[in-house]
């Protein structure tokens, strides 16, 4: 089975860039690594009071397994732990996504 990661997005294409917040940016990359394909959506999430808990179920539901962003709260960070979701954090601003797919497809 092949890894599929989720990547906080500022816009809605490979070069936007990673959005530094969790449950509340814009999209959300996922990005299925044996396959190399990716799709993005917009945060269903990001405008609700539970963004980052409420996001992170439904990445579960995906089938995500590790999540690339810029910063999550405690709460989101103990969920993560308890589910076994791998969290990966850049603290790169500028970087885009299609550098991120580039580093997993690198490393896979």
């Amino acid at each position: 089975m092949s890894k599929i990661f989720a990547i906080s997005s500022t816009g809605k294409s490979e070069k936007s860039f990673l959005d530094l917040r969790f449950g509340k940016c814009e999209n959300v990359v996922f990005f299925n690594a044996g396959k190399k394909q990716y799709n993005i959506i917009e945060n269903p999430f990001k405008n609700s009071s539970d963004s980052g808990i409420e996001l992170v179920k439904f990445l579960k539901k995906e089938g995500v397994s590790v999540i690339i962003t810029g910063e999550v709260g405690p709460l989101v960070s103990d969920i993560l732990i308890k589910e076994k979701l791998q969290l990966v954090l850049l603290h790169e601003e500028k970087i885009k996504i299609e550098e991120i797919i580039d580093r997993i497809d690198s490393k896979g």
